[in-house]
């Protein structure tokens, strides 16, 4: 006597795998896609509305450097870029943003341009921003407390500051002259 016996599903099951395996990939796409929109959209970290208030100890001779700018240049829109001397993108942006705050004051623009210096030995920094043409004033941050005030989470990053103290915008990763030049005219404007 032989016994058969059947892998075969009983007749009414046979479709229910190929429709089960559809629904749980459906199913599956959508939570990895909602999962993905929430993060980039619901909980992305959009940073202070108000800058912060800082003072840093100045990389290199003079002041220090502090926001809101007091004295001369008080209610200038700012752009505050950060950046530090190991940052492999910060080697081709802080040249560029040079280059863009020289124009800018050579323009009358009354932005005000301030950098800092990230978890850098001070005098890798100070090297770097002088070769990288810096001639506006740049704190050093070798503690990394100002950045995550401003929720920003790596070099280079960015930050625009309306004359009024609001933060208008930040930027993470390197930036362009023609996005930096539309950004300050956007703040400038304010």
């Amino acid at each position: 006597m032989s016994s058969s016996v059947s892998t075969d599903p009983p007749a009414g099951e046979r479709g229910a795998g190929p429709v089960r395996r559809r629904l749980v990939s459906l199913g599956i796409g959508v939570v990895l896609a909602v999962g993905l929109w929430v993060g980039l959209t619901g909980f992305t970290a959009t940073g202070p509305t108000k800058a912060p208030a800082f003072s840093l100890p100045r990389l290199g001779p003079g002041p220090r450097v502090s926001v809101p700018i007091v004295g001369e240049g008080a209610h200038d829109p700012v752009v505050v870029t950060f950046f530090a001397s190991w940052c492999g993108p910060c080697h081709t942006e802080l040249p560029t943003v040079a280059r863009v705050a020289r124009q800018a004051r050579a323009a009358g623009d009354k932005v005000r341009f301030i950098g800092i210096d990230d978890n850098d030995a001070a005098a890798s920094g100070l090297a770097f921003a002088r070769a990288s043409g810096v001639d506006f004033p740049v704190g050093r941050d070798w503690l990394v407390l100002v950045a995550p005030r401003f929720d920003v989470q790596g070099n280079p990053s960015t930050v625009f500051i309306a004359g009024d103290g609001d933060v208008v915008k930040t930027v993470r990763g390197p930036m362009t002259a023609e996005a930096l030049d539309a950004e300050i005219a956007r703040i400038d404007r304010t």
